[in-house]
């Protein structure tokens, strides 16, 4: 029913000022929302799945404070365009219509998931008989230049790919400069190694508690 006591504003004729959030403390911001590394993964298999992916593999390299974390999945992949739109802040508005299968609702899930546990993260995805295409969020690019700006670069490391490669269409996250996790690490640390692997193995536990409906159904999740 209309309310006729609804005063309708005329926005064309308001002088307007711009108020863009200040890019690296934004980011920042991102980062204290409440994750762990359990919960961050989860976040990511939720893409995953809405990905229509049928396997998903999180694989690991300890190596100090240059431990990796990578997850992939066999989903439909995305191109160029469709991967920086998914790595853009608020990608999705949370009042759109969105598919049953759709599990994210803010479009953030992706990239606080991310932010939550490390200072670099690179997506590389591809469709069924297309070049895949990579992009990544760099902290310490956006505090240098305070510019909003993906970078064209992903890791060298051939291993992180090994599974990636033998998948017609997926996509690949992979956290690196994990902060959170490995700052004060040495690779030769032997406690800290196990402090991490530990973190691993509860990170694991719940995962499995979250998606067991999923793996009962054979969906195959292999951490």
């Amino acid at each position: 029913m209309e309310n006729k006591n609804q005063t309708i504003i005329n926005y064309s004729q308001m002088e307007t000022a711009k108020a863009e959030p200040e890019a690296s403390s934004m980011i920042e911001t991102f980062r204290a929302v409440g994750y762990n590394l359990g919960t961050a993964i989860a976040d990511i298999i939720d893409n995953s799945i809405s990905a229509g992916a049928n396997n998903i593999w999180i694989d690991y390299k300890w190596d100090g404070p240059a431990t990796t974390i990578f997850i992939t999945d066999d989903g439909h992949g995305m191109n160029n365009q469709e991967l920086i739109d998914a790595m853009r802040p608020s990608s999705k508005n949370p009042l759109g219509k969105r598919d049953l299968t759709d599990l994210g609702r803010f479009g953030l899930g992706l990239k606080t998931a991310s932010f939550s546990q490390c200072r670099k993260f690179c997506v590389v995805s591809k469709r069924t008989n297309r070049d895949y295409s990579y992009w990544t969020w760099d902290l310490d690019y956006v505090n240098e230049y305070k510019e909003w700006n993906l970078i064209k670069y992903k890791p060298e490391d051939e291993n992180i790919y090994r599974v990636f490669d033998t998948v017609k269409s997926g996509t690949l996250v992979i956290w690196w400069n994990l902060d959170r996790l490995t700052k004060e690490s040495n690779v030769s640390d032997e406690k800290a190694k196990g402090r991490f692997f530990e973190i691993m193995e509860s990170s694991k536990n719940h995962i499995g508690m979250v998606f067991h409906r999923f793996i009962e159904n054979n969906f195959d999740l292999t951490p």
